[in-house]
């Protein structure tokens, strides 16, 4: 009976022991689904470069063209391609008239014109571009050679009717001169220049409070030509009138009042008329007009490599809505009123 008793003991241990040893091994190796890994977070995409002409994107990679157009009062009814350009500047020419240099970057296969002469000052206003072509036609033979020294020095490029007959268009004759055009995308492909650079435009927001409102601005180049721009508050831009005469299709985000000093070169257009020099390094005042309000503040270039810079009163620069911006080159005493 002992025996009996002894090896039912042990047959109930090793029955023991054997359930014990499952239910430790369930415990040990659970049975569960992964966890799982955290998505990686999106790397921030990087901004998008500007063109610094316009504070727009994108950036351009060809060249810069400038196209020199005629603003006579005979020539305005002809106008093309203005509205394309990054940026216009108005100068003083013979007899109290003015000429557009036209600024393009973005290749437009478009027509601008009618094109015409260039001037001596335009080597200098020009430079802080780089060496870029200036298509032209026609000019005083002393300010030709003169452009060309500046081309052979390596400031600028020759894109001129002379040298590139083929880029141009013979347009509608007219009582005082022919009219000839082209196309920014031809001049770029015949010769390449520089691309778009910093020229001392600055684009960012205006902060509030800075300067005063000004719905029209008025500028008296001289007696023969009046530049009067006003806000459109529907489009945001500015509305530009020669002698008030609204020019179609222009709209400038920006235009720019920079009062320059004049001095009378050597040269004379075909009736003798002095051809004023438009001196566009030094300093001096000027107005910013931006989102109907207008900054005044001075402008600032030490030489003609150098870029030009709108400065307000703490030495900041003023900021410009991006877009297109007309410059006007008005003779520093002249009158500039604002409304």
């Amino acid at each position: 009976m002992l025996a009996a008793i002894t090896g039912a003991l042990a047959a109930g241990s090793l029955l023991a022991g054997c359930n014990s040893s499952d239910t430790g091994a369930a415990a040990v190796q659970p049975s569960s689904a992964p966890s799982p890994s955290p998505s990686p977070s999106p790397s921030p995409r990087p901004p998008q470069a500007l063109n610094p002409l316009t504070g727009l994107a994108p950036a351009p990679t060809g060249s810069v063209v400038v196209i020199k157009v005629d603003n006579g009062g005979l020539a305005r009814p002809y106008q093309r391609g203005l509205d394309r350009a990054a940026v216009v500047y108005e100068e003083l020419v013979e007899a109290g008239e003015t000429r557009l240099a036209a600024v393009y970057t973005d290749g437009s296969s478009g027509e601008v014109g009618p094109v015409r002469s260039v001037r001596e000052s335009d080597i200098e206003l020009l430079r802080e571009y780089g060496t870029v072509p200036v298509a032209f036609s026609g000019g005083n033979s002393g300010v030709k050679a003169t452009f060309h020294r500046a081309v052979r020095a390596g400031f600028l490029l020759d894109a001129s009717y002379d040298a590139l007959p083929g880029a141009y268009r013979l347009g509608e004759r007219r009582k005082d001169a022919r009219n000839f055009f082209v196309r920014p995308s031809v001049v770029a492909k015949a010769r390449p220049g520089a691309a778009p650079r910093d020229v001392g435009l600055h684009f960012a927001p205006l902060p509030a409070g800075t300067g005063t409102p000004a719905a029209a601005a008025k500028a008296l180049f001289s007696p023969y030509v009046t530049v009067t721009v006003t806000y459109v508050p529907e489009t945001g831009r500015w509305a530009i009138a020669q002698n008030n005469r609204e020019m179609p299709g222009v709209g400038p985000a920006n235009v720019i009042v920079q009062q320059v000093p004049i001095r009378m070169s050597e040269y004379v257009d075909v009736l003798g008329n002095r051809t004023p020099y438009t001196v566009s390094t030094g300093t001096g005042p000027v107005t910013v007009l931006r989102n109907g309000v207008a900054v005044t503040g001075t402008w600032r270039r030490p030489t003609a490599k150098d870029a030009t810079h709108y400065l307000d009163a703490g030495g900041n620069d003023i900021p410009l809505k991006p877009g297109p911006t007309w410059i006007l080159l008005l003779p520093r005493g002249r009158p500039l009123s604002l409304s």
